[in-house]
């Protein structure tokens, strides 16, 4: 099925063309969009998560800072590093993010180590790192809780004591 191409006139400056596709039942249409979609749901992912951003090596164990807890504030940051040919992280910065927790995960980031070849050196990479508070009924240590599936996003959790009210 191709298309009639019809010529229009010149004039003003301007030479227009106007594409004529055929008639197409709709029926036809919808049997072309299902194949399409059925194609494009049956592709594989291009990579798997972790192939092309690797968990590093070493690590210090982030913290949720103690006066966020106590303020009960939550919120990210968004830092950038730079690794040597050794896997060592030689330059990182902040890029934005509430300053309490600005501090504690550059001092994350500038620990970390990865497998040598694993990241490309002297790339700049970005990461975030997204703190939460979940509350706890029980006075106690509050349990922390890090995930990370690769180094741009690291997820740190924190509980907090919230006394019941009767």
């Amino acid at each position: 099925m191709t298309p009639s191409i019809k010529r229009g006139a010149y004039g003003g400056g301007r030479f227009t063309i106007a594409c004529v596709w055929p008639e197409v039942p709709v029926s036809a249409l919808k049997l072309l969009c299902m194949a399409i979609l059925l194609v494009v749901m049956s592709t594989p992912g291009q990579t798997p998560p972790n192939t092309s951003f690797p968990k590093p090596i070493y690590s210090e164990l982030p913290t949720y800072p103690e006066r966020a807890r106590y303020a009960h504030l939550v919120g990210s940051v968004k830092l950038w590093f730079m690794a040597d040919n050794s896997g060592a992280v030689t330059q990182a910065g902040i890029i934005s993010g509430h300053p309490i927790f600005g501090d504690v995960a550059l001092g994350v980031v500038k620990s970390w180590k990865f497998q040598s070849g694993a990241i490309k050196p002297n790339v700049r990479y970005e990461s975030e790192f997204a703190y939460d508070l979940k509350s706890q009924s029980q006075l106690g240590e509050p349990k922390l809780t890090v995930s990370m599936r690769d180094f741009r996003r690291v997820e740190v959790v924190s509980e907090y004591y919230t006394p019941t009210i009767y």
